[in-house]
């Protein structure tokens, strides 16, 4: 007989004796040789299933972190929406306090976008001709002047803004009461033209419109002076004016007749 078929008779005879041994001792105290042949079976058996649990534990712990974060995310999301709404109800609210005290109010109109003529500091206003919207009208904020009606349609308009080197505003500042043009170099700063050397100007200056070039109502906050110089000039000083509206940061304005 060969070695391959007395290896299948003897693992035959073991597994028979196994199996009699269990059935024997299925209703009976198991012997210490029932436990000693059933030892192996025990531990793949213990071991099969702590796998098991194991596998179904974190099958389960992964699908409560999946939708954790799914609520995380819709939690963060209503949270960031919730921080914008309260963020555009205050903008509105200040520009509804403009209406209750301007006479010349028009409409309130939505930024939609920039202008598309790079020679020019533009944007676009969501508001137009419907809305009662005229060429030169003013433009401003809660903080002060943006600029005027450059052009419009129907449904839309673009705003020249305060910064472009075409744009110019009489104006008048409130401490010392000196009169000149402001007037945009294509930055953040504009410049305050035509005040004569003599004329003493501090830093810190507020200007606002004078009213004197018939477009713009007197009285709208346009910028503070931040710097003033008198020195190697011929006919008048070099003043730069900041803004007091960044057009980087506007969302709503108003629009204000002449």
């Amino acid at each position: 007989m060969s070695k391959g078929k007395k290896r299948i008779i003897i693992l035959f005879l073991l597994s028979l004796i196994t199996l009699i041994l269990i059935t024997y001792h299925h209703n009976r105290r198991p012997s210490a040789l029932f436990r000693i042949l059933s030892y192996p079976y025990d531990v793949l058996n213990n071991f099969t299933l702590n796998v098991t649990m194991t596998f179904r534990e974190l099958r389960g712990t992964f699908e409560e972190n999946k939708s954790l974060r799914k609520e995380l995310t819709a939690a963060l999301t209503e949270k960031q929406r919730y921080a914008e709404m309260v963020q555009e109800n205050k903008r509105l609210k200040e520009l509804l306090s403009l209406k209750e005290h301007l006479p010349n109010y028009v409409t309130t109109a939505k930024v939609i976008g920039r202008g598309y003529d790079r020679l020019l500091h533009t944007m676009i206003l969501d508001k137009g001709k419907n809305s009662g919207i005229k060429k030169d009208m003013s433009v401003i904020t809660p903080k002060g002047l943006v600029g005027k009606i450059y052009a419009i349609k129907d449904n839309s308009s673009e705003v020249l803004l305060l910064k472009d080197p075409s744009f110019s505003v009489a104006v008048r500042l409130q401490n010392s009461r000196h009169e000149g043009v402001i007037s945009g170099v294509g930055k953040r700063y504009c410049i305050l033209k035509y005040v004569p050397p003599e004329e003493d100007v501090e830093k810190g200056e507020v200007a606002v419109t004078s009213g004197l070039d018939g477009i713009f109502p007197p009285g709208l906050l346009v910028g503070v002076v931040s710097s003033v110089r008198k020195e190697g000039i011929d006919f008048f000083q070099d003043i730069k004016v900041l803004p007091f509206q960044s057009d980087a940061k506007i969302e709503e304005v108003v629009i204000l007749s002449k």
